[in-house]
């Protein structure tokens, strides 16, 4: 099954492909007659110069060394871009692609363009690699050799597992009839993230053309995973926390931008043909989980302080939004009752109610993590 990616509206004005300003190799990644590397890792980089030392570092620590890096500056105006240059110059299997601004989902596509190895691996300018991340994977792929590989990640530098970063599977392999308890862990919403996950080149979408997508930086997540998903065969769920996600002030998910309501409305398109492909029952859990996409955004909305009369109007559009697309239905009865709740209020318009819920649920979560911290 192929997913056909949606087009982009054309009131968003993104569109074109990125220009390439410059493109390095250190000198021995040129070597001709070379073996492939086992890994790309690829590194998309925008003014991430507080951690990408940090990020770098954990590449340059991994215990094995079958592995090219592939990192794209997103046109940074912090020093990133000469941080690239210079890992560059001192490692002999780096590639730094220079670009103007396009946005991550883009980045990533121009590093896929430059990869050599046999699998992918993500990795954030400002998160970190475990020790043994490549060599965990590389003894799951001398195994069994899955299209994909999926992990846990850890919230704390100390690689404790985050509770929400491990799946409801039994480690092991997921082919044949069994790879469908892997298509409805996406449709549920989980395994979500490109950064938890290794993936075999192959069965990326390397030809397809992603540039109608210029700029797409909320929920490029869910955009990647739909092709990926629908051309692989086999997933290897890897019960270990390999990686670090460190929690972003500066991040899409910790501020709203107008914009964002649009990039969620194409990538969730995209899901929901996904799952219809695999029948009712996926396509129900389908607008579950899109429905709670739908109560994250709300929540990044509502947390950004922005003034009454604009935070009212975003949430019109939103509400308009979901309503164009047919996400209100009799699923939504499934969903935790606050989040039930949040949706209805939503729909009826109920906007003062629905920031006054929204809030209390985040003064709950800070109370909770206070909590557990002790």
């Amino acid at each position: 099954m192929h997913v056909r990616l949606p087009e982009r509206s054309r009131n968003c004005g993104l569109s074109g492909i990125p220009a390439v300003l410059m493109l390095r190799f250190s000198p021995a990644r040129l070597h001709k007659g070379d073996p492939m590397p086992r890994f790309s890792i690829f590194v998309p980089v925008y003014n991430a110069l507080p951690h990408l030392n940090d990020a770098l570092a954990s590449i340059l620590n991994q215990t094995l060394s079958d592995y090219e890096v592939v990192l794209v500056d997103d046109g940074s105006t912090d020093g990133s871009a000469e941080v690239c240059d210079a890992f560059a110059t001192t490692c002999d299997n780096v590639a730094v692609v220079h670009q103007e601004n396009s946005g991550l989902l883009l980045s990533r596509r121009v590093a896929l363009g430059h990869a050599l190895g046999d699998y992918i691996v993500t990795l954030d300018a400002d998160d970190v690699l475990r020790s043994d991340a490549l060599e965990r994977l590389a003894d799951v792929i001398d195994s069994c050799e899955p299209d994909i590989i999926g992990f846990s990640f850890a919230r704390t530098p100390d690689y404790a597992a985050a509770p929400e970063s491990r799946l409801p599977l039994a480690e092991g392999l997921y082919d044949g009839r069994d790879y469908g308890q892997f298509e409805r862990m996406v449709c549920e919403g989980f395994l979500i993230s490109v950064w938890s996950k290794c993936c075999k080149r192959e069965v990326v979408d390397i030809n397809a053309d992603y540039s109608a997508y210029r700029g797409l930086t909320y929920a490029e997540d869910l955009l990647q995973l739909m092709p990926l998903a629908s051309t692989a065969h086999s997933f290897y769920y890897l019960d270990a926390p390999l990686y670090f996600y460190r929690p972003n002030p500066r991040g899409c998910t910790a501020h709203y931008e107008g914009r964002y309501v649009d990039d969620l409305m194409v990538a969730l398109g995209a899901f929901l043909q996904y799952a219809a492909h695999l029948g009712s029952d996926c396509l129900a859990l389908a607008h579950q989980s899109a429905l709670l996409q739908v109560t994250s955004l709300v929540h990044i909305l509502v947390k950004s302080g922005l003034p009454c009369e604009q935070e009212v109007r975003e949430l019109a559009t939103i509400q308009s939004r979901v309503e164009s697309i047919g996400l209100w239905g009799s699923w939504s009865k499934e969903l935790r009752v606050d989040k039930r709740w949040e949706m209805l209020a939503l729909k009826r318009g109920w906007f003062g109610l629905l920031r006054v819920g929204v809030l209390a649920v985040e003064a709950a979560k800070r109370l909770r993590n206070r909590v557990r911290a002790k």
